[in-house]
């Protein structure tokens, strides 16, 4: 009877619910363990029942791109510059091609980058 005089929702925009499937899905992307390096659309579509099975298929496809050039681009920079290499180095040249992705996973890709310039480049 007073939902009449509710206050509705405004719809979500669309480019602010994108933005945050594709932090989830790289979030899920970045999974240590038993996850790692696999599809994320399983995973996604428990979150995000919604979406198309193409849809998750391109979350996919961007998602892995975006891991693969945050790990590669930190291990260039930390090759380069060594250990002194901050986020803060990282960060403008991640949103320069991905400018989705959240403070959140700009920091988790800068540590494992770090990681695998550690235990694959030596940095000491």
């Amino acid at each position: 009877m007073f939902r009449f005089w509710r206050k509705r929702q405004a719809p979500p925009d669309p480019e602010l619910l994108r933005a945050e499937q594709l932090n989830a899905g790289l979030a899920l992307a970045m999974e240590w363990g038993e996850n790692w390096l696999k599809p994320i659309q399983a995973r996604l579509r428990l979150r995000y029942p919604q979406l198309t099975q193409a849809e998750l298929d391109d979350f996919n496809r961007i998602c892995q791109e975006a891991m693969k050039f945050g790990h590669d681009t930190v291990y260039e920079l930390a090759m380069a510059a060594g250990k002194t290499i901050r986020v803060s180095d990282f960060e403008p040249r991640m949103h320069a091609q991905f400018p989705w992705v959240d403070s959140r996973n700009v920091a988790h890709l800068f540590s494992q980058g770090m990681y695998y310039a550690w235990k694959d480049g030596g940095l000491s």
